[in-house]
């Protein structure tokens, strides 16, 4: 495995489309093809992940999100995100980060609201929601309850937007945690299991036991099906194949049962 990050200082990784700031193209077009010619790391989507810690989160999420064919997972721990679509929407709570620096056009009192919303992980996962589902993409993001900029509040955002979209993630609020302090080390070895996780996941060749339940589920399901643990996944494949007319009977009054997360009030 290679780990690699640029010196990026508090750029923010931001795009700026007519200046001299293009931190997505570099990293995903630059620093990609110089990693793959000099370390012999393998060139394909499946073997690349990207993530990133606060700023760094914030970056690691818009690219992705912008290039999901390029990465099979992204993980941001204690993103700096901001909840809210549009600039105007972003109070004197979710600012408090700017006192730390950044591009002018992005952080601070005379910031371009468009290169804020262009930038924008949820407005970028909302362009994009169609080729994220399909790229398969692995979706990780977590922030602290206790987060002294309260970038909680933006990582809670994203999570009702990617619900909202029916795009697959993983979320968590961590309680109890800060920007930063005696949680983060805990918080990054999940966060880098959850990546290796992904980076592992190749399916092997089925087990004696899914094949048993692979026949009995094309064989009509007649009989008992085969034994199984139930904490395997042989288990949920016998229960949601049951569950399937019923799950099919919901859809014909309401088409939301085949979203993946349902439509909340």
């Amino acid at each position: 495995m290679v780990l690699a990050t640029p010196s990026a200082g508090m750029s923010y990784y931001v795009e700026l489309p007519d200046g001299p700031l293009r931190w997505d193209s570099f990293l995903a077009e630059d620093f990609l093809s110089h990693l793959r010619a000099t370390c012999n790391v393998l060139p394909e989507a499946s073997s690349t992940a990207i993530t990133g810690i606060s700023m760094g989160g914030y970056g690691a999420l818009k690219l992705a999100f912008a290039r999901p064919d390029q990465f099979c997972a992204v993980a941001a721990i204690q993103p700096i995100l901001e909840p809210g679509l549009r600039d105007e929407q972003i109070g004197a709570r979710n600012r408090i980060h700017h006192a730390s620096g950044g591009p002018p056009e992005l952080i601070g009192p005379a910031r371009d609201a468009k290169v804020v919303e262009a930038n924008n992980p949820a407005n970028r996962a909302q362009a994009n929601a169609e080729a994220i589902r399909e790229s398969g993409l692995a979706i990780y993001f977590e922030a602290g309850d206790e987060d002294f900029v309260n970038a909680h509040d933006g990582t809670e955002f994203l999570h009702r937007v990617l619900w909202d979209l029916d795009i697959v993630h993983e979320y968590h609020l961590v309680r109890g945690g800060d920007h930063g302090g005696p949680t983060l080390i805990p918080r990054m070895r999940a966060a880098y299991t959850w990546i290796g996780s992904v980076l592992c996941g190749a399916n092997p060749e089925p087990s004696p036991s899914e094949q048993a339940v692979t026949a009995w589920i094309e064989g009509g399901m007649a009989g008992d099906p085969p034994p199984v643990a139930p904490s395997s996944k042989e288990f949920l494949r016998v229960v949601r194949a049951r569950l399937k007319p019923l799950r099919e009977q919901a859809a014909v009054e309401d088409p939301n049962t085949n979203r993946r997360y349902g439509v909340l009030p």
